[in-house]
């Protein structure tokens, strides 16, 4: 059976108090974890901020491209040279699963409207409702119509560009999901988290962000819960949309 190569685009960009070696400072390795052994899959990762071109030469079948503090919207060179790797994928068509930041991204790329969230901080676990147009998409098969998700991000799609189908929502975020002729697919929710993985990130920013928030984000961050089924999600995407 062939190996098939998948390239992780960590777009994290880490503050100097996050310990370098903690074993929860490791972008690999939560989706790692979260797309399990797998003998037939290869998980290689690449910073944002590297030269993406010629990790795309080495013969990549699909891309994941994660969350990040970083701004969608913003003109900064690492978004600018993410953006011109995904003209690479395209141009190839190697698929591409883009989690929150990676969401935004490739909305944007794609001709939508990205900007700060209206209601500002989301950081829970809350119920993603399936729309019609995501009953056929691999991606969600076995989630059934609705299902909780870990969500943490302060900005969001507004608006989707013509050609990308519309594929789930919440209460608070509009479009949690969305995919473009079965090659470009973007969740603004956070497969690969754990509650542990929110209390280590947000442990740092608490006293930075408790005053920037409309509820007790100490009592938030300790009562997350886990969303392990949508871990499937990526399992999908490397073994039915990736071939």
């Amino acid at each position: 059976m062939r190996l098939k190569r998948l390239l992780l685009i960590d777009a994290v960009k880490w503050a100097d108090v996050y310990e370098p070696g903690h074993r929860l400072r490791d972008v690999d390795g939560w989706f790692g974890r979260a797309l399990g052994e797998d003998p037939t899959l290869s998980l290689q990762t690449c910073s944002i901020e590297a030269d993406l071109e010629a990790a795309l030469n080495q013969e990549i079948d699909g891309v994941i491209i994660s969350g990040s503090p970083r701004d969608a919207w913003s003109d900064d060179p690492a978004g600018l040279n993410l953006l011109h790797s995904l003209k690479i994928c395209e141009t190839r068509q190697v698929p591409v699963l883009g989690v929150c930041y990676g969401h935004q991204i490739l909305a944007r790329f794609l001709g939508g409207k990205v900007d700060r969230h209206p209601q500002g901080l989301q950081l829970y676990t809350g119920t993603i409702h399936l729309r019609s147009e995501a009953m056929e998409c691999p991606l969600f098969e076995g989630l059934g119509p609705s299902f909780p998700a870990i969500s943490g991000h302060a900005d969001s799609v507004h608006s989707l560009p013509d050609g990308c189908q519309w594929l789930a929502e919440s209460k608070d975020t509009p479009i949690q999901a969305f995919h473009y002729e079965n090659l470009f697919f973007g969740v603004q929710f956070h497969p690969e988290f754990t509650g542990e993985i929110i209390q280590y990130l947000w442990s740092h920013r608490l006293e930075t962000w408790r005053s920037m928030v409309p509820f007790d984000l100490g009592e938030r961050i300790d009562n997350l819960k886990d969303a392990p089924g949508t871990q499937r999600i990526l399992t999908q995407f490397a073994r039915t949309v990736v071939t």
